[in-house]
């Protein structure tokens, strides 16, 4: 009879023993075998930590290099130069006439000029008399003899050469953002110059065909305000001393630090920056003579603008 298994069903087999020890063979083996099963996982766990490390390190600096620029955040501009940059001075060119050498200046329609030095910083002063204040979106003609102040108003992005910030020009907004917390909103041919935030001016001016720009507060309240720029350049403002506004230039590079307390010293109430360095810009005095900030370069950019003065009147 065959027999296909040689247990009896009174017998017991017991498995993986040799010479009477249990595991004698194997159990060396199997030390050895976790061991090096060990060192390959803490090796692949390492590497693994590596390339996630190098992914991530590549990862912030793609996207340092390639994320687009927000509206919103500091944008480098076509004319406030960095600190290396040396703008070279430019005289004014045309005679001025003084104002109170016109007895009929209490309705002249002109602009005047006064030069005073606050803290060893020379700065010029311009006060538009018997003119509306208005924002103009390219360049002003210098023959337009209705216009008797230019001053570039709102920054414009090197990258993109749009408006820096909210911009609305004859109740057509152009651009949104703040960018900057500084404001000039003409609402009715009265300009209002401030800072904050949110400013119902904006919405004023889209309502009822009014303007109004961004730019850095100078002064507020009477306050110096710190800005970011640290560089020197030429420097502009448009300023409010109780109730009266003109525009303020400096001769000399300066800092926005040093300029806004310049304007504090001068007892300015409110500032804010116009565009400055070699930005162009014109004025006419009491005797209708033309003088320009700076000489107007070729080229330019669509979105330019200005804040201007016009005479009530044409002349006769």
């Amino acid at each position: 009879m065959i027999r296909f298994d040689d247990i009896q069903d009174n017998e017991i087999r017991v498995i993986g023993q040799r010479d009477g020890h249990p595991h004698s063979q194997g159990d060396g083996q199997s030390h050895g075998c976790h061991a090096s099963s060990r060192r390959r996982h803490a090796v692949l766990v390492a590497a693994c930590i590596f390339c996630l490390g190098l992914t991530a390190v590549l990862c912030v600096l793609l996207y340092r290099h390639f994320r687009p620029v927000s509206p919103e955040g500091p944008v480098p501009e076509v004319f406030d130069p960095s600190s290396s940059t040396v703008t070279p001075l430019r005289p004014y060119r045309g005679a001025v006439a003084p104002l109170s050498e016109f007895p009929d200046a209490s309705v002249l329609s002109c602009t005047e000029h006064i030069r005073r030095t606050i803290n060893d910083i020379p700065l010029d002063i311009y006060i538009p008399h018997n003119a509306v204040p208005k924002l103009y979106v390219g360049t002003p003609d210098i023959h337009d003899k209705k216009i008797i102040l230019a001053a570039q108003a709102a920054d414009i992005r090197a990258d993109n050469g749009k408006i820096t910030g909210a911009f609305v020009l004859e109740g057509r907004p152009l651009a949104w953002g703040l960018s900057k917390k500084g404001y000039v909103g003409i609402i009715d041919g009265k300009i209002s110059i401030g800072m904050a935030d949110n400013s119902p001016l904006f919405e004023q001016a889209t309502e009822t065909g009014g303007y109004f720009f961004r730019q850095y507060p100078l002064v507020s309240d009477g306050c110096l305000v710190e800005n970011e720029p640290k560089n020197k350049a030429l420097r502009r403002a448009i300023c409010d001393r109780g109730g009266e506004i003109f525009i303020v230039l400096t001769a000399e590079r300066e800092s926005l630090h040093d300029f806004s307390q310049a304007l504090v010293d001068l007892g300015v109430d409110e500032a804010v920056y116009l565009v400055g360095a070699s930005s162009f810009g014109f004025w006419r005095d009491a005797a209708d003579h033309l003088i320009q900030f700076n000489e107007k370069c070729s080229g330019g950019y669509k979105y330019e603008n200005f804040i201007v003065w016009e005479r009530y009147w044409p002349l006769g």
